[in-house]
């Protein structure tokens, strides 16, 4: 299993500075842990996005098609912008529904 605890944080939001930072960081392909509030729906279908699942974990998801998913779930089309950058940095999510975050890594 992938350690996650020297990634750098960001709660979620669905505001212009969040999404800003979010790119900057995946545009230099570099990992993300971001917080998700317990308002924000994180159920997906793990095979339509690519996931392999690990217990509460959906693994290495297809970034693009994942925030599309999460972004009609959660009526926040920010996401589809993220999935854009995460996919041209060519990193993934994974999802952690317990946990209430996605990791973008390599």
């Amino acid at each position: 299993m992938r350690d996650y605890s020297n990634m750098p944080k960001l709660n979620w939001q669905d505001d212009k500075p969040t999404l800003a930072k979010i790119k900057a960081q995946v545009m230099r392909e570099e990992p993300l842990e971001l917080m998700i509030p317990e308002d924000f729906r994180l159920d997906i279908d793990a095979s339509a996005c690519g996931c392999t699942t690990d217990s509460a974990l959906l693994l290495e998801c297809e970034p693009k098609t994942v925030m599309e998913a999460l972004a009609w779930k959660n009526n926040t089309p920010h996401l589809n912008e993220i999935g854009q950058a995460i996919e041209t940095a060519r990193l993934v999510v994974d999802v952690d529904i317990e946990g209430r975050r996605l990791i973008i890594h390599d």
